[in-house]
């Protein structure tokens, strides 16, 4: 029998609210100032996107008078004080507050003003500013300030009256003014979404950083064995529970001096102390390179935290030439291979350390984007100033997953976010590694479609569904007699799109475009239902047909989507995957083939779409 394609609609809805684990945030006192952009460039549909995102970051905090205290204004060319750091000690309080906040809707972002008010008045003692709190500043903006110097001197006195700076960019263009004003590492303290409405995705790792500024201590000669141990202590248990496979690339070329090799030995001991390693959580590799490449221990070693350190410290440099692109490859084709996977899911993470450039980039490029292909997370540690900074993006998964250093000294400044970062990496499910004794309910024939609106998705979200998608797949038991996919993501526009043509003012040409209809998931349920299943008139067995639906708003003609649904649930089975908070829940029952039998799965953010891939095909499997 030939196989089919299982429809699945999966309805996808985005939340904003994120909770950092309460480890991190446990007993923190902090003084935090929110400096919200209301100038005229965001639009107040933008504005009130900035309120849910401060709304859903304080979600994540212990508030409090001996907690963390939070403080609000707004700017454009004009300063607004929202509420000082003493008006609420209560988050419910503090969230109310924030949804009457006001829009300004000036001209001109006086982002220098702005922070000189902050240092000056919002952080003063009268307004709640206290002594032995941690002062942060979290920045949001879309625009470059009218005056970048006074910018710049403002940030500087500001970071040096000890205001850690925490900038938010919404848009590429403005992002090396805020590496200027934030604080270092500017990897840590600098965030970028392309727009106001991707903010909840950057909810979790904003907060997190929050809560990882330093605290004041309370006493000096207490400060690196006391306050630093607090703070290791809530990494370990915020990190205990995620399985990742690590492994450390470290640079061992002649560039690097015996006593700053040293330092690299000793800061990669440090990471490793934060980590719960054992077989089943995390498990450490350590490869060193230079023209050649040589393990030191392999992911499966089964040796514990004591020998595991041991072996480390006992390590010698090779010397010699920059062969990066060989240790990249010999890291994919050796370390994260079938010898050494492991059954259970876990995060592949791969930490490099270098202090110069690559011998031959054009290899370390193709080894790199063939880690990105296999899912391998790469964080890059630039050390000094021989470094290649663009080399190492291409090598880096991310602008967050790069650091450019200064010098060796610098290296304990990046330790605990580096360790938050690493345990937080996305799980990537392999495929299913199934008995072919053993049956499963992929066994049964059936026609599988994935059906999302990109257009009103957006490219960035769509990019992330299809790597969903694509991890659903290799799930799926795919080729003859079993199961075949498709997917359905775009639909063409027609003549009621708003053209070029006269109008009379501004105000028209917006109504115009208001009125435009958003009707895309109803058209693709339309082709779904009419035009995506083959017809197998000649099968005696009826084919099972499934569909999900992504989705993370509620359409405006919700009752004609219904409608559209309920006419292809006649003869398919609807799963409805929800995504955030903007679907109302009985408009997902609506869609949904069967309510009572499981038939929704609702996912906090896109980018915790991935980590329940296997979760989400149970549901379709065995509903």
């Amino acid at each position: 029998m030939e196989s089919r394609v299982v429809n699945f609609i999966v309805l996808l809805t985005v939340v904003s609210a994120i909770h950092v684990s309460g480890s991190i945030c446990q007993n923190k006192m902090a003084d935090v100032v929110f400096l919200l952009d209301s100038s005229f460039s965001v639009w107040e549909s933008d504005f009130a996107e900035q309120l849910k995102f401060v709304k859903s970051v304080v979600d994540n905090f212990q508030v409090g008078k001996d907690g963390i205290q939070v403080g609000v204004l707004s700017y454009s060319s004009e300063i607004q004080t929202n509420f000082f750091l003493n008006e609420y000690n209560d988050k419910e309080a503090i969230k109310s507050a924030v949804d009457k906040i006001q829009y300004l809707s000036t001209a001109g972002t006086d982002t220098a003003g702005a922070l000189k008010y902050a240092r000056e008045v919002m952080f003063h003692k009268k307004h709640g500013g206290r002594e032995l709190a941690s002062k942060i500043i979290i920045l949001i903006t879309d625009g470059m300030s009218h005056d970048s110097n006074a910018t710049a001197k403002q940030a500087e006195k500001t970071k040096q009256a000890e205001i850690n700076i925490l900038a938010v960019a919404v848009g590429a263009p403005i992002m090396r003014e805020l590496e200027m004003v934030a604080s270092y590492p500017t990897t840590d303290s600098v965030f970028n979404v392309t727009d106001f409405s991707a903010l909840p995705s950057i909810v979790q790792s904003l907060a997190t950083t929050t809560c990882l500024v330093p605290d004041v201590p309370r006493d000096s000669e207490k400060t690196d064995t006391t306050t630093v141990s607090v703070v290791e202590d809530k990494i370990k248990k915020y990190c205990e529970k995620t399985p990742s496979d690590i492994l450390f690339l470290i640079d061992s070329s002649s560039s690097i001096w015996p006593l700053h090799f040293r330092d690299i030995v000793q800061f990669t001991l440090k990471v490793i102390d934060l980590f719960d390693v054992s077989p089943n959580k995390t498990r450490i590799g350590v490869t060193l390179y230079s023209d050649d490449v040589k393990p030191v221990l392999h992911l499966d070693n089964q040796l514990n935290s004591k020998e595991l350190k041991n072996t480390i410290s006992n390590i010698h440099q090779l010397k010699g030439g920059t062969e990066t692109g060989k240790a990249l490859k010999h890291a994919r084709e050796n370390e994260f291979n079938e010898n050494y996977s492991r059954k259970t899911a876990a995060s592949k993470v791969i930490i490099l350390l270098t202090d110069g450039q690559s011998i031959r980039p054009e290899d370390t490029l193709t080894e790199a984007k063939k880690l990105k292909e296999e899912n391998i997370t790469v964080f890059v540690i630039g050390i000094g100033n021989r470094t290649d900074r663009e080399e190492l993006k291409t090598i880096a998964s991310s602008a967050r997953h790069q650091y450019n250093l200064q010098d060796y000294n610098a290296l304990s400044t990046i330790k605990n976010m580096l360790v938050v970062k690493t345990c937080t990496v996305h799980f990537q499910f392999q495929d299913s590694a199934n008995d072919d004794s053993e049956e499963t309910c992929w066994d049964t024939p059936r026609d599988v479609m994935f059906v999302y609106d990109s257009p009103a998705i957006g490219i960035h979200r769509s990019k992330i569904i299809r790597k969903a998608i694509t991890e659903m797949y290799k799930l799926m038991l795919i080729g003859s007699n079993k199961t075949r996919a498709g997917v359905l993501s775009h639909y063409c526009p027609t003549d009621v799109d708003t053209g070029i043509q006269d109008f009379q003012n501004e105000q028209s040409f917006l109504q115009s475009v208001k009125r435009q209809p958003n009707d895309g998931l109803r058209r693709l349920l339309r082709v779904l239902r009419t035009r995506s299943f083959p017809r197998e008139e000649h099968i005696k067995k009826p084919v099972k047909k499934v569909g999900i639906i992504f989705l993370d708003r509620e359409e405006h003609d919700s009752r004609d989507v219904i409608e559209e649904a309920r006419r292809t649930a006649l003869t398919s089975r609807l799963f409805v995957i929800t995504i955030g908070n903007r679907v109302a829940s009985h408009a997902v029952e609506s869609l949904c083939s069967d309510f009572k039998h499981r038939c929704v799965f609702h996912v906090s953010q896109y980018n915790s779409l991935v980590q329940y891939v296997p979760d989400i095909m149970d549901m379709v499997c065995y509903s």
